[in-house]
C-alpha cells in the first residue's frame, strides 16, 4: 500500500516520513498540489496526507481535484492543521475552508 505525502516544505515531508516509516508502507512524496495530482493519475494510494497551506494550489484545492477522479474519489485524505506561526487572518481563512470542505 502507498501513502501520498504532500507538502511544499521538504523538512515537513522528512518529518512525516520519519513518523510513518514504521508502518512499512511505500511513502510517496510530492512538493506541490500539481505534483500530487500527477502521482494520483499514475498510481493508487491507501491514504493521502496534505498540507493545508501551499503556494499556488493549496491542500483543499488539491483534495477537491483528487476527489473528482473516480479512482481516487474514496481515498482517505487528511490535512495538516494550521500552525501557531500563521497570522490570525490566515488561520481564520484556513478554518473557514476546512469547515466548508
Amino acid at each position: 500500500m502507498k501513502i501520498l505525502l504532500v507538502d511544499d516544505k521538504p523538512q515537513n515531508l522528512v518529518a512525516l516520513e520519519a513518523v510513518l516509516e514504521e508502518l512499512g508502507q511505500d511513502l510517496v512524496k510530492a512538493n506541490s498540489g500539481p505534483e500530487a495530482l500527477r502521482h494520483v493519475l499514475s498510481d493508487e494510494f491507501a491514504a493521502i496526507l496534505l498540507d493545508v497551506r501551499m503556494p499556488g494550489m493549496d491542500g483543499f484545492e488539491t483534495a477537491t481535484l483528487i476527489r473528482q477522479r473516480d479512482k481516487s474519489r474514496h481515498t482517505p485524505s487528511s490535512f495538516s492543521p494550521p500552525t501557531k506561526t500563521m497570522s490570525c487572518s490566515s488561520r481564520a481563512t484556513v478554518q473557514a475552508r476546512w469547515t466548508t470542505w
